[in-house]
């Protein structure tokens, strides 16, 4: 008998006019096709493949080929027979390595497959909406630092091709799993977005912190709801779940740990950075006047308002925190990447948004305990802070002397100092525009003239009200023109300039 076991001279065997150039391997769409054409049927994948307890068993062997389709099972020559080309070849060729005709037969043809020269003839289909109900692990294994791709054997407790309800369908049932394709089979995976963390993140580090850590859904909750291969990314607002990362169990997701998981920046990524920094007026109005000023700025040991952190912000712009391209970070630091070291480098303004009432007949002390400060926009500005309000016998951020500093409102209000000085500067022969307290510090002998040697008397609660120093006051030193102009005469406009 001829030996049956050698190439075929057809697309992609070797003979001895040159080597195979088509990849080995059964192509299952091709045979398909061709049993189609001839009108026969579909032979199922259990024909071949033999599966048992979730896994392929072996590989398939001559009867899966021969027999009721391709006729007798070859049989082997004796050893040194030269091989010739048969009626059969093609069959052999599919799967043998590549031999030529006239070569001994040494007692073995080998099979050139696996690995297969050519794309997988099948694909795989995966619902994770479908899957919901399983626990996670049940394919992912967590102590890996990258989750593990089910296989048969994670399958098999599911389908076992039981009537029950929460059982899939048989493992035999290829076809339920395995759709025909041509190609790399793809994969279900994460959404790729610009600032990952996927440099940082261990997802090992992260099961054995707590129970939390271990349930995947507590990352991932939106996959258990979509079958798309394109799986959604956890969000910041997963990461900052109770008993995970709020600031107790783990650092905050708003607190300025950004780089602690950003660490590579991406090769794109488009920056909002708000051109104005935060102001208390305008569109944050109406919530300065709603929520107390202690809700955003507590209080420091000395009774000063600190600067509000992340979680003032939060409690309106939590959207934002989250947002992969936020914008109103800016508003504070010098960027908005979440890779970069955010500095705070927005100071508060020079001119402050608040203006302070003070009733002067209840505070008697010396005037430069408050009034000693000057800067290039105010003169004898009370200094930042609560210095001048602090101390033996004064006001304390808790147990002192009512209002305590904690009670803002009962001193402070928003938009007062701009609408003081403008009420000032309107008033009928202000001198609000030209005097200089710095000029009228010292007498023109040296010595220090006191506030109230002017400010005779200091009654009221508001500046606006407060009584403007008599014209008396100044006749010390704008006497007749000695020490400085007189008053009387046509200098009237040197301190009072027209206010129309």
């Amino acid at each position: 008998m001829r030996a049956l076991l050698v190439l075929c001279l057809l697309a992609g065997v070797a003979h001895a006019d040159g080597p195979r150039t088509t990849p080995y391997g059964f192509d299952h769409l091709v045979h398909q096709r061709n049993l189609d054409v001839k009108g026969h049927q579909a032979i199922t994948c259990a024909r071949c493949h033999v599966e048992h307890k979730g896994k392929l068993v072996g590989k398939p062997g001559h009867s899966a080929c021969f027999g009721a389709c391709h006729g007798p099972a070859p049989t082997a020559p004796k050893r040194g027979t030269k091989l010739a080309f048969g009626d059969r070849e093609k069959v052999c060729a599919a799967c043998h390595a590549e031999s030529l005709e006239g070569t001994a037969f040494t007692g073995r043809l080998p099979v050139a497959y696996p690995p297969y020269g050519f794309d997988p003839d099948f694909n795989i289909t995966f619902g994770h909406k479908l899957h919901g109900p399983i626990a996670c692990t049940t394919c992912h294994d967590m102590r890996s630092t990258k989750p593990r791709v089910a296989v048969h054997e994670r399958c098999a407790g599911c389908h076992d091709g039981s009537a029950a309800k929460t059982r899939g369908p048989a493992m035999s049932n290829c076809v339920g799993c395995h759709p025909q394709a041509i190609g790399k089979p793809e994969p279900p995976r994460l959404t790729t977005v610009k600032d990952s963390v996927t440099s940082t993140f261990s997802h090992a580090r992260h099961a054995g912190r707590s129970a939390l850590g271990k349930e995947c859904t507590t990352c991932h909750p939106t996959i258990a709801i979509t079958d798309d291969t394109q799986l959604p990314r956890p969000t910041m607002q997963s990461c900052g779940v109770s008993s995970c990362h709020d600031g107790k169990a783990a650092f905050a997701t708003t607190a300025a740990s950004c780089t602690r998981c950003h660490t590579k920046a991406p090769e794109r990524y488009e920056v909002h950075r708000p051109s104005k920094r935060f102001l208390h007026a305008g569109v944050h109005a109406e919530v300065v006047a709603e929520r107390p000023c202690g809700a955003c700025h507590a209080l420091g040991a000395r009774g000063d308002a600190l600067i509000a952190n992340h979680e003032a912000c939060t409690q309106c712009h939590a959207d934002d925190f989250a947002k992969r391209n936020p914008d109103k970070c800016g508003a504070c630091h010098n960027a908005s990447e979440p890779w970069r070291h955010l500095v705070a480098d927005r100071p508060p303004p020079d001119r402050t948004e608040f203006g302070v009432m003070i009733d002067h007949d209840k505070h008697p002390q010396d005037c430069v305990r408050c009034h000693s400060l000057r800067t290039s926009t105010s003169q004898l500005r009370p200094p930042r802070g609560h210095a001048s309000c602090s101390g033996a016998g004064c006001h304390a951020a808790k147990n002192g002397p009512a209002p305590t500093l904690e009670t803002c409102n009962s001193c402070h209000r928003n938009a007062l100092a701009d609408a003081r000085d403008t009420a000032r500067f309107k008033a009928p022969w202000s001198v609000r525009a030209t005097f200089d307290h710095a000029t009228h510090r010292t007498s023109p002998d040296g010595k220090v003239v006191e506030c109230r040697a002017c400010h005779t008397h200091l009654s009221g609660a508001d500046l606006v009200t407060l009584a403007t120093p008599a014209k008396a006051t100044c006749l010390p030193c704008h006497d007749t023109g000695k020490i400085a102009f007189p008053l009387t005469g046509t200098t009237c406009t040197k301190c009072h300039p027209s206010t129309r």
